[in-house]
């Protein structure tokens, strides 16, 4: 009961208040989408950037840190496309956001709170490292998926990569992290003064992140597609992490802090991410919204759940 009370009701009561305050009115749409800008534009990238250039390395590549992860993340994306195919008839844009929905994780609003508030500073370079690759891999496929419809429609090979590439690099959490690492691994390390910079805003990234993903539940709710959202609700925050602890502690061997961080970074809740690429595609809308909705709500439960199994105080 411990945890519930220490970790996971302060995280989600901060949530509750950004809900709360945007339901009734004292926090506008303005000043949400401007929460999630700095969130996602300015604080994590900067949190990001003097994490991974001040981190000790591994000396040896995870491999099997990240096979764990990225292998239970592939499984359930391709499970999900074939459920939305053969199950629910879908058509090919739904069956890729179902995929996604299925594997992409709230990771940024929700996860990196969560573990930083359960784990602290021992929780932050197995994050990193994982989270390092996150939206790469995953920005990149759906990405690709989804302009494969654009290319029937009359769009070029070309235009469709010149796409992708410039949404990857414009993507302000990759430049965090990709610039983080250079000046780990470059002959310059983190200038002082630039360090205490990320590090003051580094701080506001909890609250801020919680409070914004609160508000921003405002927008989502059941929206159609209960019974499909459903699945996608346990595929991802049941079937992905179960996945990720067979391959840590079955296969790969992972040591305990290691394994514990990708299994609560596999049962994050579908990421507002779903819905933008829905939004943006014009596919799979109701069930992104419905499913965000239905799996962070549910997350509560099931994130208590596993701190519990792994004995977390």
């Amino acid at each position: 009961m411990s945890v519930v009370v220490d970790i996971v009701l302060p995280v989600f009561g901060v949530v509750g208040l950004g809900y709360g305050a945007t339901r009734v009115g004292w926090f506008t749409d303005d000043a949400e989408s401007g929460l999630a800008k700095y969130v996602f534009d300015f604080a994590v990238p900067l949190m990001l950037l003097r994490t991974l250039a001040t981190a000790q390395l591994p000396d040896t590549i995870p491999w099997g840190f990240f096979g764990s992860y990225y292998l239970s993340a592939a499984f359930v994306f391709g499970l999900g496309f074939l459920i939305a195919r053969y199950a629910f008839r879908r058509t090919y844009g739904g069956q890729v956001i179902t995929g996604f929905g299925f594997s992409f994780g709230n990771t940024v609003l929700l996860g990196l709170p969560l573990i930083l508030t359960t784990y602290g500073e021992a929780g932050e370079l197995p994050f990193f490292i994982l989270l390092s690759f996150h939206g790469l891999l995953f920005f990149t496929i759906t990405t690709l998926l989804l302009e494969i419809n654009r290319l029937e429609g009359g769009s070029s090979t070309r235009q469709m990569l010149t796409q992708t590439l410039r949404s990857l690099a414009t993507n302000p959490i990759l430049i965090g992290i990709f610039v983080g690492l250079f000046f780990n691994l470059g002959p310059f390390g983190l200038p002082k003064p630039v360090e205490e910079i990320c590090a003051l805003m580094q701080r506001s990234v909890t609250p801020c992140a919680l409070f914004s993903l609160g508000a921003s539940l405002t927008h989502y709710g059941i929206a159609g597609r209960l019974f499909q959202s459903s699945v996608v609700v346990v595929g991802k925050t049941m079937l992905m992490p179960a996945l990720v602890y067979v391959l840590a502690t079955h296969l790969f061997h992972i040591e305990p802090l290691w394994t514990q961080v990708a299994v609560l970074m596999a049962a994050q809740p579908s990421g507002v991410m779903t819905y933008v690429f829905a939004k943006k595609y014009g596919v799979g809308q109701a069930i992104a919204t419905t499913s965000i909705f239905l799996a962070t709500t549910s997350s509560i439960v099931t994130l208590s759940v596993i701190l519990f199994l792994f004995d977390v105080r």
